[in-house]
Protein backbone atom coordinates (compact mmCIF):
# COMPACT_ATOMS: atom_id res chain seq x y z
CA UNK A 1 0.00 0.00 0.00
CA UNK A 2 1.26 3.38 -0.54
CA UNK A 3 0.23 6.63 0.87
CA UNK A 4 1.22 10.05 0.14
CA UNK A 5 0.91 12.47 3.54
CA UNK A 6 1.33 15.99 2.32
CA UNK A 7 2.36 19.39 4.29
CA UNK A 8 3.51 22.64 3.83
CA UNK A 9 5.45 22.98 7.40
CA UNK A 10 2.56 24.44 9.65
CA UNK A 11 0.41 22.65 12.54
CA UNK A 12 -2.58 22.25 10.70
CA UNK A 13 -1.25 20.09 7.56
CA UNK A 14 0.82 17.89 10.25
CA UNK A 15 -2.84 17.08 11.35
CA UNK A 16 -2.24 14.65 8.07
CA UNK A 17 0.01 12.40 9.63
CA UNK A 18 -1.65 12.36 12.99
CA UNK A 19 -4.54 10.72 11.97
CA UNK A 20 -2.23 8.97 10.09
CA UNK A 21 -0.02 7.33 12.41
CA UNK A 22 -4.06 6.10 14.38
CA UNK A 23 -4.83 4.38 11.73
CA UNK A 24 -2.70 1.45 12.93
CA UNK A 25 -1.16 0.44 9.66
CA UNK A 26 1.36 -2.53 9.20
CA UNK A 27 5.07 -1.50 8.83
CA UNK A 28 5.16 -2.34 5.24
CA UNK A 29 3.46 0.74 4.13
CA UNK A 30 5.44 2.53 1.40
CA UNK A 31 4.86 6.01 2.50
CA UNK A 32 5.71 9.42 1.03
CA UNK A 33 5.69 12.98 2.94
CA UNK A 34 5.33 15.31 0.14
CA UNK A 35 6.26 19.26 1.29
CA UNK A 36 4.97 21.81 -0.49
CA UNK A 37 5.93 25.72 -0.60
CA UNK A 38 5.74 28.70 -3.01
CA UNK A 39 8.28 28.96 -5.69
CA UNK A 40 9.74 31.46 -3.41
CA UNK A 41 9.22 30.13 -0.26
CA UNK A 42 11.95 28.73 2.68
CA UNK A 43 11.87 25.04 2.08
CA UNK A 44 13.90 24.86 4.94
CA UNK A 45 10.63 24.56 7.40
CA UNK A 46 9.61 21.55 5.66
CA UNK A 47 12.55 19.21 7.21
CA UNK A 48 11.27 20.26 10.63
CA UNK A 49 7.71 19.51 9.79
CA UNK A 50 8.96 15.82 8.11
CA UNK A 51 10.38 15.31 11.20
CA UNK A 52 7.60 16.03 13.20
CA UNK A 53 5.67 14.02 10.68
CA UNK A 54 7.61 11.30 10.97
CA UNK A 55 7.11 10.87 15.00
CA UNK A 56 3.44 10.99 14.57
CA UNK A 57 3.23 7.78 11.90
CA UNK A 58 4.68 5.58 14.47
CA UNK A 59 5.61 2.21 13.35
CA UNK A 60 4.40 3.13 9.88
CA UNK A 61 7.46 5.26 8.90
CA UNK A 62 9.78 2.69 7.79
CA UNK A 63 9.61 2.88 4.64
CA UNK A 64 9.22 6.62 4.40
CA UNK A 65 10.71 8.99 1.66
CA UNK A 66 10.61 12.70 1.69
CA UNK A 67 10.29 15.03 -1.37
CA UNK A 68 9.67 19.17 -1.55
CA UNK A 69 8.11 20.64 -4.54
CA UNK A 70 7.49 24.16 -5.91
CA UNK A 71 4.44 25.57 -6.94
CA UNK A 72 0.80 25.21 -6.41
CA UNK A 73 -0.52 22.99 -3.53
CA UNK A 74 -3.29 21.57 -6.01
CA UNK A 75 -1.02 21.13 -8.82
CA UNK A 76 1.82 19.43 -7.16
CA UNK A 77 -0.11 17.42 -4.81
CA UNK A 78 -2.30 16.46 -8.17
CA UNK A 79 0.94 16.04 -10.17
CA UNK A 80 2.87 13.57 -7.81
CA UNK A 81 -0.30 11.46 -6.52
CA UNK A 82 -1.00 10.49 -10.71
CA UNK A 83 2.48 10.00 -11.66
CA UNK A 84 3.46 7.39 -8.98
CA UNK A 85 0.20 6.28 -8.03
CA UNK A 86 -0.51 6.34 -4.29
CA UNK A 87 -3.62 4.60 -2.86
CA UNK A 88 -4.44 7.19 -0.81
CA UNK A 89 -3.49 10.76 -0.43
CA UNK A 90 -4.02 12.47 3.12
CA UNK A 91 -4.14 16.33 3.47
CA UNK A 92 -4.49 18.47 6.52
CA UNK A 93 -7.78 20.59 6.29
CA UNK A 94 -7.28 22.49 8.56
CA UNK A 95 -9.11 23.95 11.85
CA UNK A 96 -8.71 26.65 14.01
CA UNK A 97 -5.86 27.48 12.03
CA UNK A 98 -4.98 27.45 8.39
CA UNK A 99 -3.14 24.68 6.82
CA UNK A 100 -1.34 23.69 3.51
CA UNK A 101 -4.50 24.26 1.71
CA UNK A 102 -4.38 27.75 3.28
CA UNK A 103 -7.23 30.02 2.62
CA UNK A 104 -8.99 28.11 -0.84
CA UNK A 105 -9.26 25.11 1.78
CA UNK A 106 -12.93 24.55 -0.25
CA UNK A 107 -11.56 24.75 -3.94
CA UNK A 108 -8.30 22.83 -3.03
CA UNK A 109 -9.98 19.97 -1.76
CA UNK A 110 -12.80 20.39 -3.76
CA UNK A 111 -10.74 20.23 -6.98
CA UNK A 112 -8.60 17.14 -5.60
CA UNK A 113 -11.78 15.02 -4.54
CA UNK A 114 -12.71 15.41 -7.78
CA UNK A 115 -9.15 15.00 -10.10
CA UNK A 116 -7.70 11.89 -7.72
CA UNK A 117 -8.78 8.73 -9.18
CA UNK A 118 -7.58 7.20 -5.74
CA UNK A 119 -8.43 7.42 -2.33
CA UNK A 120 -8.70 11.05 -0.47
CA UNK A 121 -8.23 11.44 3.55
CA UNK A 122 -8.88 15.58 4.38
CA UNK A 123 -7.54 15.24 8.59
CA UNK A 124 -9.21 18.02 10.68
CA UNK A 125 -9.85 18.47 14.27
CA UNK A 126 -7.63 15.06 14.70
CA UNK A 127 -8.28 13.63 18.26
CA UNK A 128 -6.16 12.30 21.01
CA UNK A 129 -8.20 9.29 19.90
CA UNK A 130 -10.40 8.15 17.55
CA UNK A 131 -13.13 6.40 18.95
CA UNK A 132 -16.33 7.47 16.79
CA UNK A 133 -16.34 6.44 12.97
CA UNK A 134 -19.34 7.30 10.64
CA UNK A 135 -19.58 5.56 7.61
CA UNK A 136 -22.54 7.15 4.97
CA UNK A 137 -23.60 4.50 2.42
CA UNK A 138 -26.31 5.44 -0.50
CA UNK A 139 -26.68 3.88 -3.89
CA UNK A 140 -26.38 -0.32 -3.33
CA UNK A 141 -23.24 -0.50 -5.80
CA UNK A 142 -20.99 1.85 -4.45
CA UNK A 143 -21.55 1.34 -1.01
CA UNK A 144 -20.43 -2.01 -1.26
CA UNK A 145 -16.94 -0.54 -2.67
CA UNK A 146 -17.08 2.11 0.47
CA UNK A 147 -18.13 -0.58 2.95
CA UNK A 148 -15.07 -2.80 1.61
CA UNK A 149 -12.32 0.09 1.54
CA UNK A 150 -13.31 1.79 4.01
CA UNK A 151 -13.43 -1.11 6.39
CA UNK A 152 -10.65 -2.48 5.30
CA UNK A 153 -8.19 1.21 6.09
CA UNK A 154 -10.15 1.53 9.42
CA UNK A 155 -9.54 -1.64 10.61
CA UNK A 156 -6.70 -1.01 13.07
CA UNK A 157 -9.00 1.67 14.85
CA UNK A 158 -10.47 0.34 18.01
CA UNK A 159 -13.45 2.96 17.64
CA UNK A 160 -17.08 2.59 17.41
CA UNK A 161 -18.69 2.31 13.81
CA UNK A 162 -22.00 3.56 12.55
CA UNK A 163 -23.46 3.12 9.50
CA UNK A 164 -25.54 5.99 8.12
CA UNK A 165 -28.14 5.56 5.74
CA UNK A 166 -30.50 8.73 4.83
CA UNK A 167 -33.59 7.96 3.48
CA UNK A 168 -34.75 10.52 0.68
CA UNK A 169 -38.09 12.36 1.64
CA UNK A 170 -38.66 13.30 -1.75
CA UNK A 171 -37.47 9.90 -3.47
CA UNK A 172 -40.30 7.84 -1.77
CA UNK A 173 -43.19 6.87 -3.90
CA UNK A 174 -46.60 7.69 -3.81
CA UNK A 175 -47.94 4.39 -2.27
CA UNK A 176 -45.15 4.36 0.99
CA UNK A 177 -46.91 4.12 4.08
CA UNK A 178 -46.40 7.10 6.44
CA UNK A 179 -44.40 4.82 9.06
CA UNK A 180 -41.24 5.23 6.14
CA UNK A 181 -40.95 8.80 7.20
CA UNK A 182 -40.41 8.18 10.60
CA UNK A 183 -38.87 4.60 10.56
CA UNK A 184 -35.60 3.96 12.63
CA UNK A 185 -32.93 1.82 11.54
CA UNK A 186 -33.83 -0.67 14.37
CA UNK A 187 -37.19 -0.76 13.00
CA UNK A 188 -36.20 -0.97 9.82
CA UNK A 189 -34.40 -4.14 10.79
CA UNK A 190 -36.94 -6.05 12.10
CA UNK A 191 -39.08 -4.84 9.77
CA UNK A 192 -36.75 -6.12 6.83
CA UNK A 193 -37.75 -3.21 4.50
CA UNK A 194 -35.12 -2.54 2.09
CA UNK A 195 -33.25 0.28 3.77
CA UNK A 196 -33.24 -2.67 6.85
CA UNK A 197 -32.27 -5.06 4.12
CA UNK A 198 -29.22 -2.42 3.17
CA UNK A 199 -27.89 -1.25 6.72
CA UNK A 200 -27.65 -5.20 7.58
CA UNK A 201 -25.65 -5.96 4.34
CA UNK A 202 -23.24 -3.41 4.98
CA UNK A 203 -23.04 -4.23 8.54
CA UNK A 204 -22.19 -7.61 7.56
CA UNK A 205 -19.55 -5.74 4.92
CA UNK A 206 -17.62 -3.77 7.55
CA UNK A 207 -17.49 -6.95 9.65
CA UNK A 208 -15.74 -8.61 6.67
CA UNK A 209 -13.34 -6.20 5.92
CA UNK A 210 -11.72 -6.19 9.73
CA UNK A 211 -14.05 -3.81 11.64
CA UNK A 212 -13.70 -5.61 15.03
CA UNK A 213 -15.45 -3.13 17.04
CA UNK A 214 -19.04 -2.47 17.45
CA UNK A 215 -21.24 -1.95 14.56
CA UNK A 216 -24.46 0.63 14.74
CA UNK A 217 -26.61 0.97 11.81
CA UNK A 218 -28.19 4.69 11.63
CA UNK A 219 -31.27 5.92 9.35
CA UNK A 220 -32.69 9.51 8.63
CA UNK A 221 -34.82 10.73 6.68
CA UNK A 222 -34.42 14.24 4.36
CA UNK A 223 -31.68 15.96 2.68
CA UNK A 224 -28.76 14.01 2.20
CA UNK A 225 -25.69 16.55 3.37
CA UNK A 226 -28.27 18.11 5.53
CA UNK A 227 -29.37 14.92 7.56
CA UNK A 228 -25.44 13.79 7.41
CA UNK A 229 -23.98 16.86 8.87
CA UNK A 230 -26.67 16.80 11.76
CA UNK A 231 -25.50 13.45 12.46
CA UNK A 232 -21.71 13.91 12.60
CA UNK A 233 -22.60 16.78 14.91
CA UNK A 234 -25.42 15.14 17.30
CA UNK A 235 -22.84 12.67 17.51
CA UNK A 236 -19.48 14.33 17.58
CA UNK A 237 -17.56 11.89 15.23
CA UNK A 238 -13.88 11.62 14.63
CA UNK A 239 -13.89 10.27 11.23
CA UNK A 240 -16.60 9.64 8.39
CA UNK A 241 -16.20 7.97 5.70
CA UNK A 242 -18.24 8.57 2.13
CA UNK A 243 -18.32 6.65 -0.77
CA UNK A 244 -16.02 7.45 -4.10
CA UNK A 245 -18.49 10.22 -6.50
CA UNK A 246 -17.17 8.32 -9.18
CA UNK A 247 -18.06 5.34 -10.58
CA UNK A 248 -17.49 3.65 -13.85
CA UNK A 249 -20.65 3.51 -16.22
CA UNK A 250 -22.23 6.04 -13.85
CA UNK A 251 -24.96 7.77 -15.37
CA UNK A 252 -23.07 11.35 -15.89
CA UNK A 253 -25.79 13.46 -14.47
CA UNK A 254 -25.66 11.08 -11.04
CA UNK A 255 -21.92 11.52 -11.31
CA UNK A 256 -22.49 15.39 -10.90
CA UNK A 257 -25.16 15.19 -8.13
CA UNK A 258 -22.70 12.99 -5.92
CA UNK A 259 -19.95 15.47 -6.83
CA UNK A 260 -21.35 18.36 -5.22
CA UNK A 261 -22.61 16.21 -2.39
CA UNK A 262 -19.50 14.97 -1.47
CA UNK A 263 -18.32 18.44 -1.51
CA UNK A 264 -20.70 19.96 0.41
CA UNK A 265 -19.54 17.20 3.13
CA UNK A 266 -15.78 17.54 2.72
CA UNK A 267 -16.19 21.35 3.29
CA UNK A 268 -18.82 21.46 6.09
CA UNK A 269 -17.92 18.59 8.26
CA UNK A 270 -16.15 19.58 11.14
CA UNK A 271 -14.44 16.18 11.17
CA UNK A 272 -11.36 14.29 8.73
CA UNK A 273 -13.40 12.78 6.08
CA UNK A 274 -12.31 10.11 3.92
CA UNK A 275 -13.22 9.59 0.76
CA UNK A 276 -13.07 5.92 -1.25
Amino acid sequence: MKLLVCTDGSPAAEQAAMLVGKLGLSRDVELTLLGVVDEHGDASTLEASFDRMAKLLDGAQLNLTRKIRRGDSYEQILEEAVRHAYDLVVVGGGGQHHGLLHFKVGSTTSKLARKLHTHFLVARNVPNQVQKVLVCTGAEAPAVDTMRVGGMMLAGLTAEVSVLHVMSQISLKPGSVPEELIATAETAIAKNTREGQHLQRAMLQLSQAGITGPIVPRLRHGLVVDEVLAEVKEGKYDVMVVGAHYQRGQNRWLGILLDDVTDQLINQAPCSVLIV
